[in-house]
Order: structure tokens, then C-alpha cells, then sequence
């Protein structure tokens, strides 16, 4: 049997913003995963794999959304803050079609599960790399800024 998971990016205030949507209310965009970490975590099972990979993910969701919360608090505009909640929900929906597709090469065997769950986590290590350069991008020069998570 095979397991789809997908992963849901909505903003604090349950909207999504789009950029060119001046009346939205902009608010930091939040990963949220489908799944529950209610597997074990054991590297000798691929029930067991799985469930290290969805431990991974829930922890670097959970590192991204404290990522995201630091830099939307320094954009200074309404326009900067909805392109950035666009580009991280862009992101979020991306990362997800990829892993899928990667995981696709092992449909419908026990394996497509872990190969999807170990691509969103190194999917979300990738983001938070990004994230730390635009942190740093937006801090520079400036005095008495926050420490990035």
C-alpha cells in the first residue's frame, strides 16, 4: 500500500496571501504535516525508517517555522512581508511535488514512504540555509537584531 503524505503551509491567521493581494492580511506562513510522529524510530525496519524520517521532518518544520517567524518580524513592509509568505508557501508546495516525484521511483513499495519523508527533511535543512543568507542579508549593518533560531 502506498502512503501519500503532504504537507500544508498556512499563515498564522488560517489565509494564505497571494503577492499581488494588497488586502490580505499577512501573517508568518507555518508548515504543518499530515502526519503525527507516532512511529518508532528504528533503522533496522523501514516501518521504523519511516518514522525517524517523520521525527526529522516535525523537527525541522518546527526549526523552519521559528526561521520564518525571526525574518517576517524584520520586513519592514506589507509588500515585502506577502512576497515572502508567496515565496515560502511556493516553497513548501515545491518541496512537497519534489519529494513526491522522488519517491515515485518506489511506488507502491514499502520504500516509497522513508524516500519521501527523508526528502522533505533534507528538503528543510536546504530552506533553513536559505533562510539563515536572506537573515543575514536583512541584518547586516544593523545593531540589535534578534539571533537566528
Amino acid at each position: 500500500m502506498a502512503v501519500v503524505l503532504v504537507a500544508a503551509v498556512a499563515t498564522a491567521g488560517g489565509a494564505l496571501a497571494r503577492a499581488g493581494d494588497a488586502s490580505a492580511a499577512v501573517s508568518p506562513p507555518v508548515i504543518t504535516e499530515p502526519f503525527k510522529p507516532v512511529l518508532a524510530c528504528n533503522r533496522n525496519t523501514t516501518i521504523g525508517m519511516e518514522g525517524c524520517g517523520e521525527h526529522k521532518v516535525l523537527a525541522a518544520d518546527r526549526q523552519l517555522n521559528a526561521d520564518v517567524g525571526v525574518i517576517f518580524d524584520l520586513l519592514t513592509s506589507a509588500g515585502s512581508r506577502r512576497d515572502f509568505v508567496f515565496a515560502q508557501t511556493t516553497w513548501v508546495s515545491y518541496r512537497n511535488a519534489d519529494c513526491r516525484s522522488q519517491s515515485d521511483v518506489y511506488s507502491g513499495g514499502s520504500e516509497q514512504a522513508v524516500v519521501y519523508v527523508l526528502c522533505l527533511a533534507a528538503g528543510d535543512r536546504l530552506r533553513r540555509q536559505n533562510l539563515k543568507g536572506f537573515f543575514t542579508s536583512l541584518t547586516q549593518a544593523q545593531g540589535n537584531v534578534p539571533t537566528f533560531p
